[in-house]
Formats: C-alpha cells, sequence, structure tokens
C-alpha cells in the first residue's frame, strides 16, 4: 500500500473494537556518509472492519439533523482503504447529490453508473443506492499543470476507514489493546527487522534482483559509536537564591515543578468563573483548591466572580462572559459537561479575537475525583501562569542577545475552502521565556507560508521595543518540512527572513541558523550494552541527550540526530535536525546541545518533548487558529502564550 509492505495474511483482528491490524515493513535505500544503506522498520496498518457507510447510518441514527456537518467532521481529511484493489485514498469532501445511480464516462467516453461498474468491473452488488459518494481529489503528479487534477468519486459501503478517530484514541482500553501488537520494544523491533532480512534472503527472486544489481544485505544491523549530553538543570524562580534542578535518566521533572515556585508568578486578582448550576459545587472545589495550590506557586488568586448558568447552551456561556467581561477581567474559566466543539469554538473566539482576554475552558468529568483534584488543578494553574504572561521555568542558554524562533503549519483536514496556518513563535528574552507569537492564513494545502516576512518583521519589531536593541543571532527551527523540501525552504524561507532584515533601519544583518526539524522518520537507533562492533549484550532504547552526527547522516546535508524524549514501553524515536543555513559562528556540537536545552521548554509538559518547544508553540498557536478560531487572534494577546 503506497511505498509500504504490507501482509494482510498475517492480520491481527480486534474484534471488540471493530478493528483489524495489517502488519509490514517499510523500507528505503539511502546514500548516507557510512555508504549504501538499507533503511528497513517494522508498521501497522490500521483498519476498521466497518465502513464508512456504517459511519453514516451511525450518525444518523445519533446526530439525524447534524448528519452533513459531524459527517464531514468524522470522515473528511482521513484515509480510506477500497478493499476490491487494497488502494487507500484521501477523503477530501462529501458529496451529498450525487449517488452510486449517477453516471460517469469511462475510458472509452461511455456513460455508466457507479452500480452498473462496480458490478461488471468487480462482480459487487452496491446494496445502498442512495448513499452520498466521496470525493477524492488525485494530485497531479510532479511536472503536470495544476489544472490536471483528477476527482475521484468513491462508494462510502466499499470504503473502509483507517487510522482511528478522536474518539477512539482518547479510549484508554482501545489504545492498550492496540498496543499490545504494535508497540515493540527494542529487542522484538530488532528481531521482526532480521527476521524481515532473513525472508528476503530466503526469497529466490529477491536474491537473484539483487545479485543482478551487486547488492549485499548484511545479517547485523548497523553498529556506530554516539554521544551522549551532559543532564540539564532546569532552574526555577526564587531570585538570587533560584533553585536548579538536574533532569534524571527518564527525563521527567514533574515532582520538581510541584516543589519549586516558577520563575515569574501573575497574581489572579480580577477573573471570572461560569458553569452551570449543577457543576456549582466543583467550581467551588475548583476555587477552594486553585487558592491552597497558589502559595506554592507564589501567585495570589483572589475570589472570582462566580457566574452560575440555568442551561450549558453555547449562548448562555457566551451571554455571561460578554455581559461581566471587562479591561480590568485577566481571565476567563469556564466549566463545560461536554466536549463540544461549537461551544468551545465560540467561548475562543470570543475571548482571543473579540474581547481579547485570557481563557481556560475545563471539561466538568476533570474536576470529578476528589483524589486528582490536587494534581489536576495544579497543572492548570501552571497553564494559567503561563497564560497571563507568568515565567514557569527555564535552562541555562547562553547566547546572549539572540532570538529563537519556531515555525510550524496546520492544516486543517475538515476545511472546505482547504486554507492553512502557519504559526510563528520567537522568544524575546536572553533565557528564552517571553515569546511573541503570531499566526497566518495560508492558501489550500500550503506547507511554505509567504508570510515569513511580515511576521518576522513584527517579532523583531517587538524585540526592539521590549530590548532597545535587535538581536545579534536568529536561530529558526522550522518543523513540518520533508526530505525533499529542504532546498525550498532555502531559497524561498530563508529568502523572506533576509528581506525582513534589509527592511530594518542601519543595515541590520544578524547571524541567521535555519533548522528543520523532522519527527516523522524511519530511523530507530537502540543502545547496547555488548563489548566491540557487534554488541551481543542487553538492547535498550538510547537514553534522553544521545546524538548521532555521523555514517548514518547524509553525504550532502549538515544534520544530526538527538534522542531528547524516554519512553518507557516501545521504542524511541530519534529527531532529525537538518541545519539548511548557518552564517553563525555556532558549531555543530553548540546547535545540538541548543536543541536539546530547548526540548526542556515546553510549559505544558514537565519533562523533555521531541522537538524544541518553539516548535510545539508554534503548532499550538496554527492548530488554535486553523482548528478553532479560523481568524487570527487579537494583537493584545500576542506577548502571552494564550494557546496553550
Amino acid at each position: 500500500m503506497g511505498r509500504n509492505l504490507y501482509d494482510p495474511s498475517s492480520s491481527v483482528q480486534i474484534p471488540k473494537h471493530k478493528l483489524e491490524l495489517w502488519p509490514g515493513y517499510v523500507t528505503s535505500v539511502s546514500q548516507l556518509d557510512g555508504g549504501f544503506m538499507l533503511q528497513t522498520n517494522v508498521s501497522h496498518k490500521m483498519l476498521r472492519t466497518d465502513t464508512v457507510m456504517d459511519m453514516l447510518l451511525e450518525i444518523h441514527k445519533t446526530e439525524p439533523l447534524n448528519l452533513q456537518s459531524r459527517a464531514v467532521k468524522e470522515i473528511v481529511g482521513h484515509v480510506v482503504m477500497t478493499r476490491y484493489n487494497n488502494q487507500t485514498y484521501r477523503v477530501d469532501d462529501i458529496v451529498w447529490d450525487e449517488t452510486p445511480r449517477s453516471s460517469f464516462e469511462d475510458r472509452r467516453g461511455n456513460k455508466i453508473s457507479y452500480i452498473d461498474y462496480y458490478r461488471d468491473q468487480y462482480s459487487i452488488i452496491i446494496k445502498d443506492c442512495s448513499q452520498p459518494l466521496l470525493l477524492h481529489r488525485m494530485k497531479p503528479k510532479r511536472g503536470q499543470p495544476q489544472q490536471d487534477e483528477r476527482l475521484i468519486y468513491l462508494i462510502p459501503e466499499l470504503c473502509a476507514m483507517t487510522g482511528l478517530s478522536q474518539s477512539t484514541m482518547d479510549d484508554f482500553m482501545v489504545r492498550k489493546d492496540i498496543v499490545a501488537h504494535t508497540r515493540l520494544d527494542p529487542r522484538d523491533r530488532i528481531r521482526a527487522i532480521k527476521g524481515f532480512i532473513y525472508n528476503v534472503k530466503e526469497s529466490p527472486e529477491a536474491t537473484a534482483e539483487l545479485r543482478r544489481w551487486n547488492l549485499h544485505i548484511d545479517d547485523e544491523t548497523l553498529h556506530v559509536q554516539g554521544r551522549k549530553l551532559e543532564p540539564e538543570q532546569i532552574i526555577f524562580g526564587g531570585g538570587v537564591n533560584a533553585n536548579r534542578h538536574v533532569v534524571g535518566e527518564r527525563a521527567d521533572f514533574s515532582q520538581a515543578t510541584s516543589a519549586n515556585p516558577p520563575i515569574t508568578a501573575v497574581n489572579l486578582d480580577n477573573w471570572l468563573l461560569i458553569c452551570t448550576q449543577r457543576d456549582q459545587n466543583k467550581g467551588r472545589d475548583l476555587v477552594t483548591v486553585m487558592k491552597e495550590g497558589a502559595k506554592k506557586l507564589g501567585m495570589r488568586v483572589a475570589a472570582p466572580v462566580v457566574l452560575p448558568l440555568r442551561d450549558d447552551r453555547t449562548e448562555s456561556f457566551i451571554r455571561a462572559i460578554t455581559s461581566n467581561q471587562s479591561e480590568d477581567v485577566q481571565l476567563v474559566v469556564t466549566i463545560v459537561p461536554t466536549d463540544r466543539d461549537d461551544r468551545y469554538n465560540a467561548i475562543k473566539q470570543l475571548c482571543y479575537i473579540d474581547s481579547p482576554v485570557a481563557s481556560q475552558v475545563i471539561k466538568s468529568k476533570t474536576l470529578s475525583q476528589p483524589q486528582k483534584m490536587r494534581s489536576v488543578v495544579q497543572k492548570i494553574m501552571l497553564q494559567i501562569n503561563a497564560k497571563l504572561g507568568g515565567e514557569l521555568w527555564a535552562c541555562n542558554i547562553p547566547l546572549g542577545n539572540a532570538m529563537i524562533v519556531g515555525i510550524d503549519t496546520y492544516h486543517d483536514p475538515t476545511s472546505r475552502a482547504g486554507f492553512s496556518f502557519t504559526g510563528f513563535v520567537a522568544s524575546m528574552n536572553k533565557t528564552t521565556t517571553q515569546y511573541f507569537s503570531t499566526s497566518r492564513q495560508e492558501d489550500r494545502g500550503q506547507e511554505f507560508s509567504s508570510s515569513l516576512q511580515n511576521m518576522m518583521t513584527a517579532a523583531l519589531k517587538h524585540y526592539l521595543e521590549k530590548n532597545d536593541t535587535l538581536p545579534d543571532r536568529i536561530i529558526v527551527y522550522r518543523d513540518g518540512v520533508s526530505e525533499g523540501q529542504f532546498s525550498v525552504v532555502k531559497q524561498y524561507e530563508v529568502t523572506q527572513f533576509e528581506a525582513a532584515f534589509s527592511h530594518l533601519e542601519g543595515g541590520y544583518t544578524p547571524q541567521l541558523v535555519v533548522v528543520v526539524v523532522q519527527k516523522r522518520i524511519r530511523t530507530r537507533m537502540f543502545y547496547s550494552e555488548g563489548e566491540g562492533n557487534h554488541g551481543k549484550g542487553r538492547v535498550m532504547n538510547a537514553p534522553p541527550g544521545t546524538v548521532l552526527d555521523h555514517t548514518v547522516t547524509s553525504d550532502s546535508l549538515y544534520d544530526f540526530y538527538l534522542v531528547s524524549q524516554h519512553v518507557g514501553k516501545g521504542t524511541v524515536t530519534p529527531s532529525h535536525y537538518v541545519v539548511v543555513q548557518n552564517t553563525s559562528n555556532l558549531k555543530p556540537d553548540h546547535i545540538q546541545k541548543l536543541s536539546y536545552k530547548l526540548t526542556h521548554m515546553y510549559w505544558n509538559w514537565p519533562g523533555t518533548v521531541r522537538v524544541p518547544s518553539v516548535c510545539l508553540y508554534a503548532h499550538k498557536i496554527a492548530y488554535m487558529h486553523g482548528q478553532h478560531l479560523h481568524r487570527p487572534a487579537a494583537p493584545a494577546l500576542q506577548d502571552k502564550l494564550f494557546y496553550l
């Protein structure tokens, strides 16, 4: 399927969740620093045993008046598989005014209905002749004009959904049953890969093809020498007596965040608490625990203006906010009984666009377990502090007068217009604890932003305003770029940065480093305790801070792999960093250490993450705009992490 190989005959059925797993492998051959190499990894294709038509019928049964909008949300943007030919397609739309009775022109130019086509071509009798059709826009091949886009119509009852729906992913028991089959530890993964290589070498056809190309595949995985960076120190509040915590092997410092105050705490003196009358007790408990927890954080939390509602209609929440909002209000907390996108979107649009104020939406269920209340509320308070402009923790980043930028693009799969949003986040101080955040709308499916010049200019002006000087050095981390697009980043996006510099007064020419960060890669790294070139000892996950910058890196790029996170179960995946521009005096070791430090700085998680924090912040603001706001947030919020 696509470029990957799967074995349907060895499929694993998970009937209670209506799921089916196809085991398989992904492979690629590359010319790397160490020579000509085969990359292979275990892969699984997740299929649902129910069809898209089953999903439509279920939606019609539960929400008949909301069928079309709900179906678009659940189906559009997802990938389906047609089992009659094992092909996969991304659903770009649902065509409600077409049915299997509709006709199209076949290759000979004859009109034929979908009913007749599937009967003649595949001996399939379509059961429901009134169902709508799914639309897939087949992109033109490279070199073909854009107008050559082909439209492919699919029959819902013949399509199986792939992957997992959001509701399924939120179900712990479903995840647990899937992980039991898909999450392999390093030893099992190596065993599976070696089994694949053995099967290839035992195949007469494969052996003959390899011989024809004068190629030989080693029996063993490649063994190389890596490096491990020193553990980082997390800096908390306390002024000159600031507490420092050395991060352990598990790269988790949640206990330290509970025991230490943030660098800067913002007092909460004027805020609104809105909930239904049924949730008033939970709201009262929330305020009590917040006041208790505030002492540890060095915050002051005043009593809120409590606004109980008779019902949970969206209009009721919006009316309560609008009637009580003023310039003095710092925060609007809403406790909602259920998880509804329309209500969440309306609250966020009001608070982030029309009447700019920090907003915290809490599901009632989150506050329903008294034994977990304190830990839940502590996380909420840390998030609130960050949204209000507080600074939670930091690492020592000895770059001096530098600005660190994160960029990512979010594509809304359910948007018929197909607009994308590019998130842009830039640090504003030496400790990388204050930020400027913005986002811009792009054309449909556009990965590369045409707005970077304007966003970089705005960030630099903001930096100048806060620091009375422009940064001497700018380091940009660009997420969401595939391997074939590195040159586009350099030619199209770096050019926009340089144009932004040239438009500032005084011939501004800062040192510039641009690093592409890749998460979705096939490369896996294992740590072997054994001696010699082919360690026979225990194989385990590479620990956080592991760097590999030779042999398996590109022979034409300036790149390295970094493992920043700890994985308790399964196999850790490194992140791939590619430096596409470097006019600074930063050496490879400096960029590697900086990248690792920044993975400790994501304030939504008291531990390390897979990519530098600025990339995750950029993704969060792009996601907030693309999924919920659909318009830029108010400029008054640009110096706050309001989107956490």
